[in-house]
C-alpha cells in the first residue's frame, strides 16, 4: 500500500508530504490548508526531486512557497536567490573593476577632475569595507549590506554633509552600472539623507578687514587684496597669470566653472592696481604668485591652511566648535581665504551694486542662477569696483564713486 501523497500533522494547520533520499524520509509542510492544494504542491516536489519537472514547475513551486512566508523574510530570500543566479550571469562587475566601469560610462556625465577625485575617495572607502566584508561582486551587494555600511560610516564622526555626499554618489554609481553589472534593485536607493547642522563661510566684520589688510605681509598682502576686490576664489588667484592682468581689468575662467569655458571679467579697483605694480616688481616668472602655485600644487589644502593660521594670528575664531548634532570629527572652518569672496559680495551690496552686477562679477557656476539676470557690461562692474572702499589705506579715503570710476577709465 502506498503512503498517502499528504497527511496532517498533530499540531499543525497545514497538509505534510513525505520525501525518500538516500535510505532518508524527510517531512515537509506545503503551507497549504486545502488537501488539493497541498497533493499538487506534493506532487511537484516529487517530480522535482526525480528531474522530471519543467523550470517553470520548479519557478512557480518557489514563488508559492515565497508567498506563504512572512513579507520580511520574502524580501530577503528572493534578494539571496537573485544574487544567487545573478552570479552564473555574463552581466556581472567585480568591485575592483567597478570605478573604471564607471569612468568609462557615458551614462554617468562628465564631472570634472577635482570632483573625480573626491568620487574615487568615496568609492576607495566602501571598495575596504566591501573587501573586509567579502563582497566581490556589484550584484553581491544588497539594501542591508547599504544599511549596514550607512552605519559604519557614520559611526566615524562624519559630518552630515560629508555622509550625503558619500550616499549620494555610490547611489548615483550603482544605478549608472545597474544593467552592467545585473544589479536588481540600487541598495543604496532607501539610504535617507542626513539633515544638515552646519554653518557656511562667514563674511569678515569691518574690523576684522582693518585688521587682516594692515597685518597682511608678503603674498598674503596681494593675495588678500585680489580676493577682496574681486571676489576670486583662492584657486584662481593662486593660478593667476601676468598675462591674464590688463591695464583695467582681470579676464580669467574660473576653476570651478572651467568645463563651462565662461571668461570673466573683474574690474581692477585703484588700491589693488598699486598692489599688482608693486607685486610686479617683485617676481618674475608668468604666474603673480609661483611659490604659492608650487606649494598648492603638492597639497591643495596647503595654502587655505597657511591663511587660517594667519587669520588665528590676527585673532579671529576660524572654526565652529563639532557638537554632537553637527557629528564632526573636525571642527568646521567657519572663517576663511573665501570669506573675502563673501565679503566683496556684502561690499558691492552695502553700495547699491545692481545685483546684475555682483552676478556677473562673482561669475556664478550654476546655469539655473545665472539665467535669473541678465549681462551686466563693463562699465557697471566698473561702477560696482570702483565704489568699493579703500581698505588698505589707513585712513579709507572718501571719494565718490563717480570719482573712482572717472579715474579708472581715464586710466
Amino acid at each position: 500500500m502506498k503512503p498517502p501523497k499528504v497527511f496532517k500533522r498533530p499540531g499543525s494547520p497545514f497538509y505534510w508530504y513525505r520525501l525518500f533520499s538516500g535510505g532518508r524520509e524527510t517531512w515537509h509542510s506545503t503551507e497549504q490548508k486545502t488537501k488539493e492544494a497541498a497533493e499538487a504542491i506534493a506532487t511537484d516536489a516529487r517530480k522535482a526531486q526525480k528531474g522530471e519537472g519543467q523550470v517553470e514547475q520548479y519557478f512557480n513551486m518557489l514563488v508559492a512557497r515565497l508567498a506563504a512566508l512572512p513579507a520580511v523574510e520574502q524580501a530577503e530570500i528572493r534578494q539571496r536567490f537573485a544574487r544567487r543566479l545573478m552570479m552564473r550571469s555574463g552581466a556581472t562587475v567585480s568591485t575592483t573593476d567597478a570605478w573604471q566601469a564607471w569612468l568609462d560610462s557615458p551614462q554617468k556625465g562628465n564631472p570634472g577632475e577635482r570632483t573625480r577625485k573626491g568620487y574615487s575617495a568615496i568609492w576607495h572607502r566602501f571598495k575596504m569595507w566591501a573587501d573586509k566584508k567579502q563582497l566581490r561582486g556589484l550584484h553581491e551587494i544588497s539594501p542591508s549590506h547599504a544599511d549596514e555600511y550607512a552605519a559604519d560610516l557614520w559611526r566615524d564622526k562624519v559630518a552630515p554633509a560629508t555622509f550625503n555626499a558619500h550616499v549620494g554618489f555610490l547611489r548615483a554609481m550603482f544605478s549608472t552600472l545597474q544593467d552592467r553589472a545585473g544589479i536588481l534593485d540600487d541598495p543604496f536607493a532607501k539610504i535617507k539623507a542626513m539633515e544638515k547642522h552646519t554653518r557656511g563661510r562667514l563674511n569678515f566684520t569691518v574690523d576684522e578687514l582693518a585688521t587682516i589688510c594692515r597685518k597682511a605681509k608678503g603674498s598674503f598682502r596681494y593675495m588678500i587684496a585680489i580676493g577682496l576686490y574681486t571676489g576670486a576664489r583662492l584657486s584662481d588667484v593662486i593660478n593667476l597669470r601676468w598675462q591674464d592682468i590688463r591695464d583695467d581689468r582681470i579676464e580669467i575662467v574660473p576653476q570651478k566653472t572651467s568645463r563651462r569655458g565662461k571668461r570673466v571679467v573683474l574690474p581692477i579697483h585703484p588700491t589693488l592696481a598699486a598692489l599688482l605694480s608693486e607685486r610686479r616688481a617683485q617676481v618674475t616668472g608668468d604666474y603673480v604668485f609661483p611659490d604659492e602655485r608650487e606649494a598648492h600644487a603638492k597639497d591643495t589644502s596647503a595654502i587655505a591652511k597657511r591663511f587660517r593660521d594667519f587669520l588665528q594670528a590676527c585673532g579671529i575664531t576660524t572654526t565652529e566648535a563639532k557638537t554632537e548634532k553637527t557629528q564632526r570629527q573636525h571642527a568646521a572652518v567657519i572663517k576663511g581665504f573665501h570669506s573675502l569672496r563673501h565679503s566683496f559680495v556684502s561690499m558691492c551690496a552695502m553700495n547699491n551694486v545692481p545685483q546684475v552686477a555682483i552676478q556677473d562679477l562673482v561669475g556664478h557656476g550654476s546655469p539655473a542662477m545665472t539665467a535669473l539676470y541678465s549681462h551686466a557690461n563693463f562699465d557697471q562692474k566698473l561702477d560696482a569696483i570702483a565704489g568699493l572702499p579703500d581698505t588698505f589705506a589707513p585712513t579709507p579715503a572718501k571719494n565718490k564713486r563717480d570719482d573712482r570710476a572717472a579715474v579708472m577709465r581715464n586710466q
